[in-house]
């Protein structure tokens, strides 16, 4: 559910980044920066709990 609803929501900003016209600029520089955002606390979400179990492992073999 989580990357699906990431998923979603970036899609939905894909407009705001690849506008054209009038104030384009601030709205794609706002675009843009939402879908890196949401794309790496994405990321995060699903790895940062996998290196734990990683990590966690590590520490126990010793």
């Amino acid at each position: 559910p989580i990357i699906m609803t990431s998923l979603a929501f970036i899609l939905g900003v894909v407009p705001l980044a690849i506008a054209t016209g009038a104030s384009s600029a601030s709205q794609q520089a706002i675009g843009t920066g939402v879908i890196g955002g949401m794309i790496t606390a994405t990321l995060a979400v699903v790895f940062v709990p996998v290196f734990f179990v990683v990590v966690m492992k590590l520490t126990r073999k010793r």
